[in-house]
């Protein structure tokens, strides 16, 4: 029998394991707080159209949220202190009659490290007594019920309670030296034969892996001979810092840039991270899964940032969640924030885990890191912006020598004000998941309501004729004003175009997913429909004035008032087109519960 109130405990569990605010699990369920409040406290249950979605974000099965056991694992990790796979939903799966057996080795999990370090499994769970974290080498078999009591987590200074110097094939336990110089309240110290003296009979290299409690559970840091380890100033956790001349840099990531349908200098930054580290995936489907699609906002003062996906909706969750990946967001940091931030970094890129970020080079669009230089002194990245460089100096010999040296990359001129680490990736719903979600965001989206001074959905279509129609404005109007609100039009143009295209592209492509079932003929007819929306506002961009070709003093003899007539006679055909949409995908959400 289902408990409402246990179901209740065990979602405000699994949300807290993933740091995420009840109005955050609620954005991403396209739900109200108020519903995610309720559930929590036992007054009612989640509606069954919401349990797949609500599984994948948990990374936990729906029997598992619905019929808890009292063993549960909040976390698993395979990980060798460096490379680290989430694997949470697959050990869940060994948990029978409150009871795990499992082998931990390198054959027993889908991912595999190829690494000569010490290979293990960091665990938190819970039972009825309390919520606990343990360790397991490769090699042990973990045994746990729910009488196992393992660690509790460290509530002040972190915890060291396993250490080892040596690889895989050889090492040995140095807890008690690393308990001796905790002693001495170290800030750094070097990983090294003279601290950890190495086995004599250990020809291959010398990692020191370090296991450590802090409030959040448990957790491994790696460190190769000659490598430094630093706590962070609070003392709650450990950085590792590379020597002075080491270097990483993943080659062969692609070029970004505007007019090469990728418009969405988001999706586009967030394709190259993931093609980097061999998902298989395209800019559409990230558009598509994520929502912004269909994304438009729209602000009065009439801003480029109008056509930034993230705005004033949060399509970026929805991406994450729709490939399995967690993501850690640092955002406006200080200068000590942004010090312990670039080893994360440099750890991410090391893991080939590229972080995307806004505002690396020349102006706020986004862009992905791609390496760095001197022991992180100098980052390199991909923008929007690179080809403008490339082109200016494309005859230069000393850029040419130093493109050598970064292997085509540019340097990263400014500290992103928002920058993602994209981490390990764990259970990946299935493409007709995704599409309910994204259909979901569909109907949500296009009736929020505004966010910090941006229209959204409907009512953007709706500002943006009226600044269109703005005749006394454009009169009266400076040649500098008329000239930005020109170029602003002509980028939220590009961007929606763009949008919708990508939307067309992915209900075509989905089309499949939904063969032989009652709401396939919805979902085809929505996809004309995007396909009759991309060609119109195609067309129409097409024969838009370039902002760049204008001479100066001359926008108003370019843009002119039966030009912007049209293009609001536009918008208000393509926001029709768009609510009969919003009815053929709220018929193809009905029809989900017989699927389920």
């Amino acid at each position: 029998m289902i408990s409402s109130e246990q179901v209740g405990k065990r979602i405000a569990r699994l949300r807290k394991e993933k740091h995420m605010s009840q109005e955050q699990l609620a954005e991403q369920l396209n739900v109200s707080p108020q519903a995610v409040s309720k559930w929590e406290t036992g007054k009612s249950l989640p509606e069954t159209t919401t349990l797949p979605l609500l599984s994948s974000i948990l990374g936990h099965s729906i029997d598992s949220i619905l019929l808890p056991q009292k063993l549960v694992v909040l976390s698993a990790v395979y990980t060798d202190g460096q490379e680290a796979y989430d694997v949470t939903h697959f050990v869940n799966q060994f948990v029978v009659g409150s009871r795990l057996n499992l082998a931990v080795s390198k054959l027993t999990f889908p991912e595999s490290i190829k690494s000569d370090r010490l290979k293990l499994l960091l665990l938190k769970y819970e039972t009825p007594s309390g919520v606990y974290a343990t360790y397991v080498l490769n090699d042990n078999l973990l045994t746990l019920d729910i009488h196992s009591t393992g660690y509790a987590a460290s509530q002040s200074e972190l915890d060291i309670v396993f250490a080892a110097y040596g690889n895989e094939q050889a090492s040995r336990n140095v807890l008690n030296k690393m308990k001796h110089y905790a002693f001495f309240q170290w800030k750094q110290f070097t990983a090294s034969h003279e601290l950890f003296p190495s086995l004599i009979d250990n020809d291959g290299n010398d990692y020191l892996l370090l296991l450590y409690l802090n409030e959040e559970g448990i957790h491994a840091l790696s460190c190769a001979e000659g490598e430094r380890i630093h706590y962070t100033p609070d003392r709650t956790r450990l950085f590792r810092m590379e020597s002075p001349q080491e270097h990483c840099i993943i080659e062969g990531v692609g070029r970004l840039g505007f007019g090469k349908d990728m418009d969405c200098s988001w999706a586009g930054a967030l394709l190259l991270s993931l093609t980097a580290r061999g998902v298989d995936t395209t800019y559409e489907q990230i558009m598509g899964v994520s929502g912004a699609c269909w994304r438009i906002s729209f602000t009065p003062m009439w801003d480029y940032s109008s056509a930034d996906a993230l705005v004033a909706y949060n399509y970026s969750d929805p991406a994450f969640s729709a490939y399995g990946l967690t993501a850690t967001w640092a955002n406006h940091l200080n200068p000590e924030e942004r010090r312990l931030e670039k080893h994360n970094i440099l750890e991410s890129l090391r893991n080939h885990q590229l972080p995307i970020a806004i505002n690396l080079r020349v102006a706020p669009e986004w862009g992905v890191i791609t390496g760095y230089l001197d022991a992180g002194g100098t980052l390199l990245c991909r923008s929007y912006f690179d080809d403008e460089t490339f082109e200016e100096l494309r005859n230069d010999p000393e850029f040419l020598e130093d493109m050598k040296v970064s292997k085509g990359y540019l340097n990263v001129d400014h500290w992103p004000y928002m920058l993602v680490r994209i981490g390990s990736q764990g259970h990946v719903p299935s493409a007709l998941d995704n599409l309910y979600a994204s259909l979901r965001i569909k109907v949500d989206s296009m009736n929020a309501a505004g966010n910090s001074g941006y229209s959204l959905g409907y009512k953007a279509f709706e500002a943006w004729q009226e600044g269109l129609l703005e005749d006394a404005w454009y009169r009266n109007a400076s040649d500098k004003n008329f000239a930005r609100r020109l170029g602003v039009n002509h980028f939220c143009m590009m961007g929606l175009t763009d949008a919708r295209r990508s939307a067309a592209a992915y209900l075509q492509e989905s089309l499949p997913l939904l063969d032989n079932h009652p709401g396939s003929r919805a979902l085809s007819e929505l996809a004309e429909l995007y396909a009759q929306i991309s060609l119109l506002l195609a067309g129409f961009y097409k024969c838009m004035t370039d902002p760049a070709s204008v001479k100066s003093g001359s926008s108003k003899q370019s843009w002119t008032r039966e030009q912007r007539e049209q293009q609001a006679e536009l918008l208000q055909t393509v926001a029709a087109l768009e609510f009969r949409g919003e009815t053929l995908a709220k018929e193809v959400l009905g029809t989900l519960a017989e699927r389920l």
